[in-house]
Formats: C-alpha cells, structure tokens, sequence
C-alpha cells in the first residue's frame, strides 16, 4: 500500500506493519466470530417462524463476511488506492500540489534564505508590525503542530479502522449486532475522503495562486487582494505569511470534520465548527488586548494576537493573562460563578409528596 501525500507515508508503515505481523491472527479470531454470529443469525430466523427470506440472508452475508475478511489486506488497500486515485485527479489538475510539503518547505526556505535579519527589514514598521512578528512567530509554531496533529489523528484512526475492521465485519451474519458493521462502513469511507478532501483544498489554493511562500512574501498575491510589493524581495507580502499560515493550519485540522458532515449531509453543522472556531478566537483576542492594554498600543496589538492564538489551539488565554487580584480574565472565572448557585437559596416551590407530609406531620 503506498501514499500520494506525505502525511500518508506513516499509515502505509503501519499497515504494512499489522498485515506482515498480526493480521492472521486477527483474522482466526474473526472468523470464530463469524461463525458465532452465523448460529445466531440461524436462530433469528427460526424464532422468526422459520423465515427462509431471513435464513438466506444470513448466510449470503456469511459468504460476504467470509470473503471480506479472508482478502481484508486486498480489500482494505483497493479501497485505500480508489480513494488516492481519485484524489491524485484532482490535485493533478493543478500541477500537483502537496499542501503541507509545499508550504512547510517554502516556510523553511523563506527563513533560511533571509534570516532574522531579511525578515526584520522587510516587516514595515508602522504602529501594526509588532501584530505581524507575533503573526509570524504563531505561524512557525502553530503551523507545523497542526499539521503534525492531522497526521497523527490520519493514522491512528486508519491503523485502528484496518486492526479491527475483521472482527467488526464478522458481525455482520446476525442482524442483531450488524448494525456496528454499517456504522464500521461508513467510518471507513469517511476516513479515505480526507484525502479527497485534502486534494480539493489543495486544488483551490492552486487556483488563486497562494500555494508558494515566496510567491506571497514578494507581493504577489493581488489575485486575493493582498496588494502589492512596496520595494524589496520580501516588502509588501510578509504580513500575510503568518496569517495564510495560521489559517491553512486551522483548515487542515478541519478536514476530518468537514468530511464527517458532508459525507452525512449535516452542512449546518460545518458552519457551526467554524463559528466556534472563529468565537473563540475572538474571545481570546480580547482577553489578551485588555491584558496587554497597559503596555500601550503596541501591547494591546500583541495581546489580542498571542490571546488569539492560543485560545485556537485550546489553551485558555484566562490562565495566561491574569490581573493580579482575583483571578483571570477569561472565561474561567465566569464559567466558576456561573457554576456556583446564589448564596441562601430558598426551596423549591414545587414540593414533593413526601416533603409535604414530613411539614404536615411536624417532622
């Protein structure tokens, strides 16, 4: 089994690992299962008033089973390579873009061909450049973490989907428990449209020409509205590096699920991530401006930044930005006090029997 992306080369390791070393294991055990499940299925349809409909089904879906699991390898990686060719369409319509390869290169050769120094002297300094180093820094960091985590997150939930798919498909004789081998189905053609997904997006980044790190740092991004170079080799794009790069980070984290809810038709539920994501990004960046507030401008700017940030990666900004007296001022101590009920509660109105005839009886 081989990938097309980089972020695929650690699940064809690991599949190529499991199916050299476990996998007839896996499936003696399975195929245990499958019998048990097969009785099973014969028992339904006998209590069934002896349903040869029911009976026929059963043991079509044993003849599945056993076939599914006895070539799982082939069939995992049929499935596996369906999915890459088509994604490997796509990208190859425009040129063939690896996103996270691409830009994480051109991020490492932006640094090494310019250093601190180049860097520096390409950032304007006008009142927002403290804004764009903190963009910067974000972006370095933030960045190659995201794109870490969707691969992490790629392969774990693969391994496990090609480990256990044996023993989940054993179920499906009985259409008592069959119903986890519907729900197994479905997850694996939602994992394989990440890659699909991933092709699209890449596929889009192509198409407005944001897919080359120094095609943005030179200016050269007028096709989104990014204007213009002002001067030198690096003048006029680098504000936008940092932010492209925090942006591309939160979508690639996206893609598993948006592909759980396309593939559902829950389209709703896409906007409402984002709009979570957007929230609390906006909550963290006024944390961290109130913070910053007593540096001046320049403090104000860097604290909505860093406050950003790191409420997008999960870190409350509350626990970063303190104000000396009584806590933070995040979302912590609100969610506390909103948590706590109000001092000298009186009872409930609505007393139970029992309540009423303790008073009643004086007790």
């Amino acid at each position: 089994m081989n990938g097309i992306f980089q972020f695929q080369s650690m699940i064809t390791a690991v599949v190529n690992g499991i199916s050299g070393s476990m996998l007839g294991s896996i499936q003696t055990v399975a195929y245990i299962l499958m019998t048990i499940c097969l009785a099973l299925g014969i028992f339904e349809a006998y209590i069934k008033g002896g349903d040869l409909r029911s009976l026929a089904a059963t043991f079509l879906k044993y003849v599945v089973a056993a076939f599914v699991i006895g070539y799982w390898n082939n069939v995992f990686t049929d499935t596996f390579t369906g999915f890459n060719f088509i994604a490997r369409a796509i990208d190859n319509s425009t040129g063939g873009f690896d996103l996270i390869s691409s830009w994480t290169t051109g991020l490492e050769d932006l640094f090494k061909n310019n250093g601190y120094d180049g860097i520096m002297k390409a950032i304007p300094w006008t009142p927002g450049a403290l804004l764009t180093l903190v963009e910067l820094a974000l972006a370095y960091i933030i960045y190659p973490i995201c794109t870490q985590i969707f691969t992490i997150i790629y392969t774990f939930w693969g391994s496990c989907l090609f480990a256990v798919g044996p023993f989940v498909i054993a179920l499906a004789p009985s259409s008592v428990v069959n119903s986890l081998s519907k729900y197994y189905t479905l997850n694996l053609v939602v994992w394989n449209a990440w890659t699909v997904l991933y092709a699209v997006f890449g596929c889009l980044i192509s198409a407005i020409h944001m897919n080359d790190v120094q095609t943005v740092a030179n200016g050269n991004a007028g096709a989104i509205g990014f204007g213009t170079p002002l001067g030198g080799p690096l003048d006029g794009g680098i504000e936008a590096i940092g932010l492209i790069s925090i942006i591309y980070a939160v979508l690639i984290l996206l893609i598993p699920v948006v592909a759980a809810f396309v593939l559902r038709g829950q389209f709703s539920a896409v906007g409402a991530g984002l709009s979570m994501a957007f929230s609390r990004m906006t909550n963290g960046g006024i944390q961290g401006a109130r913070a910053g507030a007593m540096a001046g401008p320049a403090g104000t700017a860097a604290g909505a930044a860093a406050g950003a940030g790191l409420s997008l990666m999960g870190a409350g900004s509350g626990a970063l930005f303190t104000n000396g007296n009584s806590g933070s001022y995040g979302v912590q101590l609100q969610g506390m006090a909103a948590s706590m009920p109000p001092p000298d509660t009186p009872p409930p109105d609505n007393y139970t029997r029992e309540f009423r005839g303790q008073n009643f009886r004086g007790q």
